[in-house]
């Protein structure tokens, strides 16, 4: 479990180490909201929200990503204090 402070930065962090089609998943404490990050080139990401909305956003940068995971952060998790963060490899 992670503080919802580094909600921002710690996927970003681990995003650098992986290996392109290499999934994160951010998960609420109960585990029924979940935002999906899926490296798709060397600096480009796929993110799916799964939770109040489902919606998906295609080809993102790191600063839009940044951003994005702001707004989403505000919508899916607002009132966590902590969060799950899973790193799955691609070839599972």
């Amino acid at each position: 479990m992670l503080d919802i402070k580094n909600f921002e930065r710690s996927p970003l962090a681990k995003l650098k180490k992986l290996k392109v089609g290499d999934k994160i998943e951010l998960l609420t404490f109960k585990r029924d909201r979940k935002v999906v990050i899926i490296k798709m080139a060397e600096h480009s990401v796929n993110v799916l929200q799964d939770g109040f909305e489902i919606k998906e956003y295609i080809d993102l940068s790191e600063p839009e990503l940044m951003k994005l995971l702001h707004q989403l952060r505000k919508i899916e998790f607002p009132r966590s204090h902590k969060f799950f963060m899973e790193i799955i490899p691609a070839n599972r």
